[in-house]
């Protein structure tokens, strides 16, 4: 489905008043929208009376704990299991692909019933019982405000802490209101936020102005190693291990470099190439909006927006990996599309 209709929000209503044990999660490396729309629903459906519990398979990153302050927000590990086996529904958030939920969805897809809220358009294959998809959303967090809306809930002032977390939602996916996908009524629920006593200052402040020294080490690091092709219309980064550890970084350093470097003079198309520990590959794509890069991600099997995407790799090398990319950009830019789209 992709668009929010009546149909959608009732049958979702229904399956939680139907439920008992309701688990909330999102995906690895999980990011502000994610992270702030499993908060915001962990709050509306505690105010139900529903036993509920988030539990994601990767930790916080340290400038949104400012939106969990009752560290609501747990960890997987084993001794969850006994309850996950209870667990009846399930509601997964912005993941975009069903085994972005690593362990988690191992536990659940298949012994509750499953219901993926997002704006990415899911994977071929899926678990979902109810998948409601509304692919020009600016985030999932504006879909819960629409289902807010739906519910008759923003006729007032929404509780706090749930509209904190649906405020960083909002700003992290829009890139602070300024991507394409922000529309007007993206500011009315902003506006909307802010009445309802979000300090939007403290909440931005707090996602984008609170860097690690370890990540400043890592972006002069990624400075140094930029690449360049098509009349510098292409930019590119690849991150190794080795240069994680020169800056003494782990992962939650790396988010936002992408869109870092997209903003170079010049460059219509970004992209990053991560080393991860176990020796496989992470990718991120940006685009200024004038090429799509979603469908590059599809030929890795992974997917997203047509201006920001990504993919992990097990099976290639770096030098495999960047070779693909760097031709499959230049058919696009020189109009030679072979299949792809521009």
């Amino acid at each position: 489905m992709t668009k929010l209709d009546k149909n959608n929000w009732d049958s979702l209503t229904s399956h939680i008043e139907q439920s008992n044990f309701i688990l909330l999660s999102t995906h690895i490396n999980s990011d502000g929208d994610g992270i702030g729309s499993e908060i915001a629903f962990y709050y509306f459906l505690k105010d139900m009376g529903k036993e509920c519990r988030i539990i994601n398979a990767t930790s916080t990153p340290d400038n949104l704990n400012i939106i969990d302050p009752d560290s609501i927000v747990e960890v997987y590990e084993n001794s969850f299991d006994g309850w996950l086996s209870k667990v009846d529904l399930t509601i997964v958030f912005d993941i975009g692909d069903h085994r972005r939920t690593g362990p988690i969805g191992e536990k659940v897809y298949e012994s509750s019933t499953v219901i993926s809220l997002d704006h990415h358009p899911a994977k071929e294959g899926h678990p979902f019982d109810l998948n409601i998809v509304h692919s020009e959303a600016p985030a999932t967090g504006y879909m819960i405000w629409k289902y807010m809306e739906y519910l008759g809930k923003t006729k007032t002032l929404l509780p706090l802490k749930m509209a904190n977390a649906l405020y960083a939602a909002v700003v992290t996916d829009t890139g602070s209101f300024k991507y394409q996908s922000t529309t007007p009524d993206t500011h009315r629920m902003a506006a909307h936020l802010l009445e309802s006593g979000v300090d939007g200052y403290d909440i931005q402040r707090s996602i984008y102005e609170q860097n690690k020294l370890s990540r400043i080490r890592l972006m002069g690091l990624i400075i140094q190693n930029l690449h360049y092709s098509d009349n510098g219309q292409v930019v590119w980064s690849i991150i190794t291990q080795d240069m994680l550890k020169k800056a003494d970084a782990d992962d939650g350093d790396v988010d936002g470099f992408t869109e870092f470097i997209r903003t170079i003079e010049g460059v219509e198309v970004s992209f990053m190439i991560q080393e991860t520990n176990n020796g496989n590959h992470r990718i991120n794509f940006r685009s200024s909006g004038n090429y799509i890069i979603n469908d590059i991600a599809q030929s890795f099997d992974g997917g997203g927006h047509k201006f920001a995407a990504g993919a992990r790799v097990d099976d290639m090398s770096i030098k495999g990996i960047e070779l693909k990319i760097i031709n499959k950009l230049s058919e696009k830019i020189s109009g030679e599309f072979d299949g792809y789209q521009k």
